[in-house]
């Protein structure tokens, strides 16, 4: 009867736990870079998509917030946005992707929220250079 109940006791514990973030899978030469907004809500980053150089974003996002993510690309025909939710059970189903209408990312977190944020260039070739320069604009409402 004693192992049942601490059976009970450790199978509710780990029900009560909260689901942590899965760490995210690596293109190669991809870097993490994890962000913060600052106290005014803003925040610009650039960088460029080319295969081996390229780089995504981490962030956190707490329940209730809601977030603006918009790109612009100097090859903005063949570079699109992806951001995924870290926190989901099947984290690899996207919770936004652009297309070629470049619509902003609208973000309404209800949980708390583990993003990564992923901009790639989808014309990617062995040869050198090739690849496109982006700016990522973030702006947390509320």
């Amino acid at each position: 009867m004693k192992k049942l109940g601490a059976a009970i006791a450790v199978f509710l514990t780990a029900a009560a736990t909260p689901v942590a973030a899965v760490e995210p899978v690596l293109y190669r030469g991809e870097k993490l870079v994890n962000l913060t907004l600052p106290d005014d809500w803003h925040l610009t980053r650039s960088g460029w998509t080319r295969g081996g150089k390229a780089v995504a974003y981490r962030m956190k996002l707490p329940p209730g917030a809601e977030m603006t993510i918009n790109m612009t690309a100097s090859a903005s025909r063949f570079t699109y946005l992806v951001v995924f939710d870290l926190n989901d059970p099947d984290p690899e189903d996207a919770i936004y992707s652009s297309d070629t209408r470049r619509l902003p990312a609208h973000i309404f977190a209800e949980n708390e929220m583990d993003l990564l944020i992923r901009p790639f260039f989808a014309k990617q070739a062995p040869r050198r250079g090739l690849g496109s320069h982006f700016v990522l604009e973030f702006k947390r409402t509320k």
